[in-house]
Formats: structure tokens, C-alpha cells, sequence
């Protein structure tokens, strides 16, 4: 089990679909499983969607997108302690944060960010991330309402689900304060 001061891993045996540079690949594959059961966990407590299945995840993907992306998620009862040891590793990339309106926001014009949007799977929405990007527009709030439309492309497309688990999962919950 490969291990990053204070995180111990624990899904590096898993299937590795991103790959960008910049950032540090474990960790980011960690941190991207991290959320995938975070959000599984806690928008199936009430399911009787097997943990692992398609639904499972599908559920998850669908109740988050509509949530994440308005920043209205129940964060702080979705996060586990892991996801936020990963979370205090991503604060220390000072690159892939930048502060906008008191807040750190993710950087889009990091290379890792930038990876991750121009591998979008989907023409459509990659051309539109990225013309945002572009035009200096992109956020998780603009966004929001084409991702919920387009949430099942968001479970078949790896990079779009890591974008999705930094802009509308761990950016907002290093911004929120605990309760």
C-alpha cells in the first residue's frame, strides 16, 4: 500500500483511468475513489443498491451532480476523514488553487485541470468546458445545470469525473468551514 505522509492508500490495487501530469498520480487516484465512495455511501443510505454495482454508482453520481456542482451538498456529512487527509495533500499543490472572491478556487489553467478538460470523452461537453475555460467563465455554478443534464456521461467519462471531484467536491469543502 503505497503511502503519502498521513494518508494511508487505500485504492491503489484499483483500475488507474486518468492520467495527466502535474500533479501526483497516486494521489490523485486516491483522491478520485476517495469521493466515488463518499458520495456512494452517503447518497445510499436508504438504497438497496448493492456497494460496488452499476446503480450503486449511478445513484450517487445522480444525486451528487445535482447537489456539487450548486455547492448545496451536505459536505461535511458526505466527507470521510480519508477524503479530507486527501484534501489537505491537494491544498499543498499551490498551483492548482487560486484565490477568487476570498474563496480558493481550482485553477483551471493548471496542467493537470487542463489535461483533464481537453480529455473530456464527449465532444460536446469538452467544447463547451473548454470555451468556458477559455473565455474565463468556467465554474462550478455555470456549469451545474449541463452537468446534471449530462450526469450519466459524468460515471462513463473518468476525466470528467475527477474534474467534477475537484471543482464540486473538494473545492467546496475546502472553502466551507465544519460545522
Amino acid at each position: 500500500m503505497a503511502c503519502q505522509p498521513g494518508i494511508n492508500y487505500k485504492y491503489q490495487e484499483f483500475p488507474q483511468h486518468v492520467i495527466c501530469d502535474g500533479l501526483d498520480q497516486e494521489l490523485m487516484h486516491e483522491a478520485i475513489y476517495s469521493f466515488q465512495d463518499d458520495i456512494g455511501q452517503y447518497y445510499n443510505q436508504y438504497s438497496d443498491y448493492q456497494k460496488g454495482s452499476k446503480s450503486y454508482y449511478i445513484e450517487a453520481y445522480a444525486q451528487f451532480v445535482y447537489f456539487g456542482f450548486s455547492g448545496t451538498a451536505a459536505f461535511y456529512d458526505i466527507v470521510s476523514p480519508h477524503s479530507q487527509a486527501i484534501l489537505a495533500k491537494l491544498a499543498q499543490e499551490k498551483e492548482l488553487w487560486q484565490m477568487v472572491d476570498g474563496q480558493q478556487r481550482l485553477n483551471y489553467a493548471h496542467p493537470y485541470v487542463i489535461c483533464l478538460i481537453d480529455h473530456i470523452s464527449s465532444d460536446d461537453l469538452r467544447v463547451l468546458v473548454q470555451n468556458l475555460r477559455a473565455t474565463g467563465s468556467l465554474t462550478p455554478e455555470l456549469i451545474a445545470e449541463t452537468m446534471r443534464i449530462n450526469f450519466q456521461q459524468i460515471i462513463a467519462d473518468p476525466y470528467l469525473a475527477m474534474y467534477m471531484a475537484l471543482d464540486a467536491y473538494y473545492q467546496p469543502i475546502r472553502n466551507k468551514t465544519p460545522r
